[in-house]
């Protein structure tokens, strides 16, 4: 399945960072297919990390199923390792766990900006502007606190994400979605994440992918 790029960083992004918005930004369907809806879906959160692979392959499993689409997660059938080291052996797996297409999930990219703004109060302003040579230590020590303002600080990561879906027995790609989510401070961490996989969701079955 040639599964290469970790979505580590994205999911811990999308897990511990504050205020997001989170969109899908485009689509694909394979021309050629004509099957209509898969049978069942493995999905695979790439992530070395146990605890969040396994937090994003339930979310996309649960919403599956809300619709009746049988999904199940890989999480408790192989590790990314044993993936990675046999192709064919992980797909038979799969295929026996009753699966016919499996979902990959990764990181494509991540940017972080930083800004800050800063305010001068106007009661330490406007006395010192500068040192003079002549004064002496303590007056060139107190100019720091004339200065003296608040700093606001604030970060912006865009996060872009690939969910890929494969049929697992041709290993054709099917169909494919990338997201962007633009993650601020101060926002319920839980709830994003489920936006998230709610809205590929959503996108694959507007593309008549799923139930």
């Amino acid at each position: 399945m040639g599964i290469k790029i970790q979505i580590a960083t994205a999911i811990a992004a999308l897990c511990l960072a504050g205020c997001a918005s989170s969109s899908v930004k485009k689509t694909w369907k394979s021309p050629d297919y004509r099957g209509g809806v898969v049978q069942k879906i493995a999905v695979v959160g790439v992530e070395e990390r146990g605890v969040l692979r396994k937090g994003f392959e339930n979310r996309f499993v649960r919403d599956f199923r809300e619709h009746s689409q049988e999904a199940i997660v890989t999480h408790e059938l192989l590790t990314l390792q044993e993936m990675k080291a046999d192709k064919q052996a992980a797909a038979a797996r799969l295929r026996s766990a009753g699966a016919d297409s499996v979902l990959i999930v990764r990181l494509v990219d991540q940017v972080t900006y930083d800004s800050q703004v800063r305010a001068n109060p106007a009661q330490f302003v406007g006395t010192v502007s500068g040192i003079n040579s002549s004064y002496g230590w303590y007056d060139y020590y107190s100019l720091a606190f004339i200065e003296m303002g608040t700093v606001w600080s604030s970060s912006t990561t865009k996060v872009y994400i690939d969910a890929s879906l494969y049929d697992l027995t041709t290993g054709q790609r099917l169909w494919s979605g990338l997201t962007k989510s633009t993650l601020k401070e101060n926002t319920d961490r839980v709830e994003e994440v489920d936006a998230l996989v709610a809205k590929l969701v959503t996108a694959m079955r507007k593309d008549g992918m799923v139930r």
